[in-house]
């Protein structure tokens, strides 16, 4: 199950339990490192909100717990089940500020269980009277409260262990598995430099990889560190780079983004091609090898992409999206394969596929384009 479908049926199976007022099954979603589990727990709380507050204006955000989610590996006991307190002849215990908000009547939300196979065991025992019983002693969930739970697996070699049967059995486990064209898109809305989507359609083995892959410092790749990367390296010289890449994806994948990114950049300008292909690159034998192809039509889908939404006239925004498939028709004329990355580029960067095909539509007349639209036809209907 990738993100979005994840999110798309968490957020279904509460709504439809909130319809029908009863509590929402728990959930436990397992998968690799930092493929986004956590922030799918986000997305489901967003979703909720605009669910409310679309039907009361007035009605409070979704309640999560602090930061969005509780590190249970990092956690003691009492931080989930609070601290002693000897009542008279009895103890009680006085649950910690977390639990207040998503007890409270009316209270809809996620909380989030963060990283259960790597908590101690007694965090575990504690853990499993939150996610099955939604209480803390005392203290209940509110009815409109979704409980996620997430973990790796025992094969991610991440210091995971095998969470009990009767727990398996009175949950909802979900598979969850890296998806790159989800991530992608999210990555470009960030404003991030576009270099590192560009380098993983060429090697996509490297999008997210296990523990077991790390380098001798521990490092190695995930859509989450592959995001981290691209959070900081505008900041960073560009000599200084691959050191820094190495810190977050490991040396060996850190080797293999810096000759790529080296070449990329050595290569003809996606803005001169869009303006004029033939002039920009008269001789297509520089596109010799697959990340050559890769590096350019990525960069012309992104550019295409940017310079369409810059055009508020539906004329000029049109001729650029023309001169995007005129472009790119001509680089990939000998290697038509290339065209799907380049057209992924351009969806990611929020290029509008509609317009998109309006102009392929009004540009049929031109023979690359329309033996471009053939090849995109026969595709599809393999």
């Amino acid at each position: 199950m990738n993100f979005k479908t994840l999110v798309d049926t968490c957020f279904s199976m509460w709504k439809d339990a909130r319809k029908h007022e009863r509590e929402p099954v728990t959930l436990c979603v397992l998968g690799p490192p930092g493929v986004g589990k956590t922030a799918a727990g986000r997305q489901i709380a967003a979703r909720m909100t605009a669910h409310v507050q679309g039907r009361n204006p007035n009605a409070p955000p979704a309640v999560m717990a602090p930061g969005g989610a509780l590190d249970l590996s990092s956690m003691l006991p009492e931080d989930l089940m609070g601290l002693p307190k000897t009542d008279g002849p009895v103890t009680r215990y006085i649950p910690q500020s977390w639990m207040a908000p998503l007890c409270e009547e009316g209270a809809y939300g996620v909380l989030v269980l963060d990283d259960l196979p790597a908590a101690q065991s007694q965090v575990q025992v504690a853990c499993r009277q939150v996610s099955l019983e939604r209480r803390i002693h005392d203290m209940k969930l509110s009815p409109d409260i979704l409980v996620i739970v997430t973990g790796n697996r025992r094969e991610d070699k991440s210091a995971a262990s095998t969470l009990p049967a009767h727990f398996r059995n009175s949950v909802c486990i979900m598979a969850f598995q890296p998806d790159f064209k989800g991530w992608e898109e999210w990555y470009h809305a960030q404003g991030f430099g576009s270099d590192i989507p560009a380098f993983l359609h060429f090697k996509r083995g490297h999008f997210s990889r296990l523990p077991k892959d790390a380098d001798n410092n521990g490092a190695f790749a995930t859509p989450r560190s592959w995001a981290l990367l691209g959070k900081v390296s505008s900041g960073v010289r560009e000599e200084d780079l691959p050191e820094v890449a190495a810190g977050l994806v490991g040396d060996g994948v850190a080797s293999e983004y810096a000759a790529f990114r080296m070449l990329r950049r050595e290569l003809v300008d996606p803005q001169k091609v869009l303006e004029n292909p033939q002039q920009a690159i008269p001789d297509l034998g520089i596109l010799s090898s697959p990340d050559r192809y890769i590096a350019l039509a990525t960069g012309l889908g992104e550019v295409a992409a940017r310079k369409a939404k810059g055009k508020a006239k539906g004329k000029a925004r049109q001729d650029v999206l023309t001169r995007y498939l005129q472009a790119l028709a001509y680089i990939t004329g000998r290697k038509r394969e290339y065209v799907s990355v380049s057209i992924s580029t351009f969806t990611a960067c929020k290029g509008d596929m509609e317009h998109l095909l309006v102009a392929a539509r009004r540009g049929s007349q031109d023979p690359a384009i329309r033996e471009l639209i053939q090849y995109l036809a026969k595709t599809l209907e393999a």
